[in-house]
């Protein structure tokens, strides 16, 4: 931190420590319905500070004593509403790269099972996107990777765990994979599921193939319907990470790199999938990789018993014909870059891009 910025990690590790923060974000509001911090408080003023108009400021209630850290979408205008109140002798810093690098940061949430076993959910706040990291008697997997792969191996260390298994649930359109690098930097062996249909080298497993580490086993469920390798992962008959195929307010969409005709039958592989995915245990915790919700620095797991999924996501108790007429009723709008980044991930590489400006924006993959 400068006089004048604060940086992502900075306040990532504020907001996780509780200390007190007064975030002002001043994007126009369609950007703010797009993304946010959850700890934000919102006031409308990129227009008014760029035009040189700081009253606008004057409206917001910042609580006396509080240090304020102001956010836009890359770090330009926030510096000009951060001058502003410190002109006002309040302590205030401009979020150093503003959203875009807020894309970054993270925070964590656990659950420990009585068998040994232990999920820790890692969550991009700002763009709801989850990835996981398990362990058990020594040993690790990581699902879905979205982060440097030093935050796993940090974790993972912590925890006295050795990375054994890195895998994907699906092939991802709206963040770059992680689990390639993370492969590399840790010596895991990649898994896939055999239905994947990608550039690169991974070891293939079948549904319901099992692959143990420490005491614990996963089992690779082939679920299609958001994409047609979308699997589901059974992690020691304790929780199931279904990536995008169901969340715990919504299921997967079935329309993206897809024609009308082909949606029809995605949407019908994901009736099928979710079917099969009611008849786990109802104490089964389900465990989504994305959430809709911008995610607080609470630590609170994003995860359902499959009895509260069922309950809440009504959808999933239609039958065939309601169910695939209610989904296409019901699709959202397609997430920005997507099949630039589908393709990246297929190709196993994003060379020549630069991750923040693809991922840029909130997730557009659940229909709830």
């Amino acid at each position: 931190m400068d006089n004048r910025t604060i940086s992502a990690k900075e306040l990532q590790d504020a907001l996780d420590k509780k200390q007190d923060v007064f975030i002002l974000d001043v994007r126009p509001i369609d950007q703010r319905n797009e993304w946010r911090i959850a700890e934000s408080t919102h006031v409308d003023a990129y227009k008014r500070l760029n035009n040189g108009d700081n009253s606008v400021l004057d409206e917001v209630n910042i609580p006396s004593g509080v240090p304020v850290v102001t956010v836009c979408a890359a770090g330009k205008t926030s510096l000009i509403a951060s001058e502003a109140l410190r002109k006002k002798g309040i302590k205030a810093f401009s979020l150093e790269g503003g959203m875009k690098a807020w894309n970054y940061a993270w925070n964590k949430a656990e659950v420990d099972f009585s068998s040994g076993l232990k999920i820790i959910q890692v969550r991009r706040p700002a763009k709801g996107v989850l990835s996981y990291i398990a362990g058990s008697a020594g040993e690790a997997i990581v699902v879905d990777a979205s982060l440097d792969p030093e935050v796993y191996l940090d974790l993972a260390k912590k925890n006295g765990w050795a990375i054994k298994y890195v895998m994907d649930t699906h092939i991802h359109a709206d963040y770059i994979s992680r689990t390639g690098e993370l492969a590399r930097a840790s010596d895991a062996k990649h898994l896939f599921i055999d239905k994947a249909k990608v550039d690169f080298q991974f070891t293939p497993i079948a549904s319901g193939e099992s692959i143990k580490f420490g005491k614990a086993s996963v089992e690779f469920i082939h679920t299609p319907g958001h994409t047609w390798e979308s699997t589901t992962f059974n992690v020691g008959g304790q929780a199931i990470l279904t990536g995008d195929t169901l969340f715990v307010d919504g299921i997967g969409r079935p329309d993206l790199k897809a024609s009308q005709e082909e949606v029809i039958e995605k949407a019908k592989n994901l009736y099928r999938s979710l079917r099969r995915l009611l008849a786990f245990p109802s104490n089964v915790l389900v465990l989504p990789a994305h959430t809709s919700q911008a995610i607080p620095f609470d630590h609170k797991l994003i995860g359902e018993p499959v009895s509260e999924v069922i309950s809440k996501v009504t959808v999933m108790r239609k039958e065939e014909k309601e169910f695939i007429d209610d989904v296409l009723t019901r699709i959202p709008p397609t997430p920005p870059n997507y099949l630039t980044i589908a393709s990246l991930n297929k190709k196993g590489s994003y060379e020549g891009h630069q991750p923040a400006e693809l991922e840029a924006g909130g997730n557009h993959c659940a229909i709830a």
